[in-house]
């Protein structure tokens, strides 16, 4: 039994939810954010066993890339861009930090850049990145308790192109470099990232990207697999010339 098969036994509202996200836009639209033929796909839209004991979340509603610290990342496709930064600590039930391996982590985008894709309303999100191109503006967060909150991101669209935040970033275009910032295990990365051999992660360094929507509130929402898997990761392909057709990517791009 696959693990998607068991997750939409255990709730069978996300077996549906997944159906009504799959007739959404059904437009390939995407280029690939890293330059690579080969693709490691190290967590997919649902989070592995091992990730969920980790942090106790199954679905992660997004995919995580295998990458090298400070990798370039592309635009996946022309649209408004703005970056901020987002982390929060994890707590057990009874508020107590929760831990791995005995130090506190938290979780977040960590320093990430956000883009809105006029021609269909549509957002891609580059996350845990370990810089951003200045061209991007950066909306410095607001703290609040002990969480970090993204600024900027929210903006509506008819706002962007007037807004110090926002800058029009064409597909393909570079827009920062790989890190693992967002993700920290005993130590804070803002506003500056310790030295990662002193203060490693508790995760992998990684890209995640997501694909998604706002409500008027500006809430995400409707966040798409880009490779219309909706599995953990095992089940995603090794190289771009396994993915199938039905997906966001854009094949042209992808030399199919």
């Amino acid at each position: 039994m696959s693990d998607l098969k068991k997750e939409t036994e255990m709730m069978p509202k996300i077996k549906n939810y997944i159906e009504q996200l799959r007739k959404l836009h059904p437009i390939s639209y995407l280029n690939l954010p890293l330059k690579r033929k080969n693709l490691t796909i190290t967590e997919g839209w649902f989070y592995s066993q091992e990730e969920e004991k980790i942090h106790g979340f199954k679905i992660h509603g997004g995919i995580d890339f295998k990458a090298e610290r400070g990798e370039p990342v592309y635009a996946a496709a022309s649209g408004w861009a703005t970056s901020s930064y987002h982390n929060r600590p994890l707590k057990n039930k009874d508020g107590s930090p929760l831990k791995y391996k005995e130090k506190p982590i938290t979780m977040g985008m960590g320093y990430f850049i956000q883009i809105y894709h006029p021609e269909n309303g549509r957002y891609t999100q580059y996350g845990h990145l370990e810089k951003i191109v200045e061209k991007i503006p950066f909306a410095p967060p607001r703290k609040r308790k002990d969480t970090y909150h993204p600024y900027g991101y929210k903006i509506k669209p008819k706002d962007m192109q007037n807004s110090k935040y926002y800058v029009w970033i064409n597909q393909g275009e570079l827009i920062g470099y790989v890190g693992d910032s967002g993700l920290t295990w005993g130590y804070q990365d803002y506003p500056q990232r310790p030295d990662p051999q002193k203060y490693p992660s508790w995760d992998e360094v990684h890209l995640h990207f997501e694909e998604f929507s706002r409500d008027k509130k500006g809430k995400k929402r409707e966040q798409r697999d880009p490779f219309n898997i909706y599995n953990t990761f095992k089940y995603y392909p090794k190289n771009t010339y396994q993915i199938p057709k039905n997906t966001l990517w854009d094949f042209n791009d992808l030399n199919h």
